[in-house]
């Protein structure tokens, strides 16, 4: 079959998804979209548009394999871009965290990328060209800029980011001499329905030391810290693909509420002493209120 026209596969493209409002956006753009799913019946706007769904649990080679093979017969053998988007989250004080939960949030947030970026390599090589100006494909990892914030209770969602932006700026350097294009997709926050893809409890546990701060803690950890800056998800997804079909597309993209911001702030990490940048960190979490509950604490006991 003919190949003139551009080709895309996304994982985690469930209906209201980061993934399937980028698989939405591709479409309008007239490219060729691959939307995946765990359960493609979750999938019901993107098949109503007549994008291709298939399944594709990023956690099972099985399931990995057969999505190559699928979508290999149906472009003869090539892929233009590759948008990893699946992803899970787990949010807790890290002396409460779940580390079979965690070790689970990295098969998917990690691993799960690194799989299936593997298995479709093939196709994003066989049409690339290593010449400056020949054909370029594309592989997009969606890290978001949980990767480079220090938020208190997302120790083992950021460090799986964070984890997965170290693999993709190695990824970028090692793969652009064959025409693969990498780049890290830095998402701020976003309207989804990704609370649904928590594996941790919404509450804390009733012995908790950080029970004095109950609400500002539970206020992260589930969510609705974020939810005030939020952007459109379809929004989102339009400037998220102008981004990535520009003649030469940026190494890294920055979209999403806050997302700007937080690009400047990282760009001064390094120069801004760690007391200041944490101390904002600790406000959002409620830990300096914590803090001063435990000196107060403290002093009575040194009164008695």
């Amino acid at each position: 079959m003919s190949t003139q026209t551009r080709t895309v596969l996304i994982t985690g493209c469930s209906d209201g998804s980061l993934g399937a409002a980028l698989a939405h956006a591709f479409h309008e753009k007239g490219l060729k979209v691959y939307a995946t799913s765990r359960n493609p019946d979750k999938m019901p706007s993107l098949k109503s548009a007549g994008i291709h769904c298939l399944a594709l649990d990023v956690t099972h080679d099985a399931y990995i394999a057969s999505c190559v093979e699928e979508v290999s017969n149906l472009t003869g053998g090539t892929l233009d871009i590759l948008v990893n988007s699946a992803g899970g989250g787990h949010y807790q004080p890290f002396l409460h965290l779940d580390l079979k939960k965690a070790r689970e949030l990295f098969e998917v947030n990690v691993w799960g990328y690194l799989a299936v970026t593997q298995a479709f390599l093939p196709l994003l090589m066989k049409d690339a060209s290593p010449a400056p100006n020949g054909k370029k494909t594309m592989i997009v990892n969606n890290t978001s800029i949980s990767s480079v914030l220090r938020t208190p209770y997302h120790s083992a969602y950021g460090a799986s980011k964070a984890a997965m932006a170290a693999f993709n700026d190695t990824q970028r350097i090692e793969l652009q001499p064959f025409g693969v294009r990498v780049i890290d997709l830095k998402t701020g926050s976003a309207e989804s329905n990704f609370s649904k893809n928590r594996t941790n409890p919404l509450t804390l546990p009733e012995d908790s030391p950080y029970s004095s701060i109950e609400k500002e803690v539970e206020n992260v950890i589930q969510g609705h810290a974020t939810e005030q800056y939020a952007e459109d998800q379809t929004k989102w997804a339009q400037n998220v693909v102008s981004d990535l079909l520009q003649n030469s597309p940026p190494d890294q993209v920055w979209r999403g509420g806050r997302a700007g911001l937080i690009q400047l702030t990282n760009a001064t990490e390094g120069i801004v002493p760690n007391v200041i940048s944490d101390k904002a960190f600790q406000q959002l979490g409620g830990l300096d209120k914590l803090q001063e509950m435990l000196i107060d604490d403290e002093k009575d006991r040194q009164r008695q």
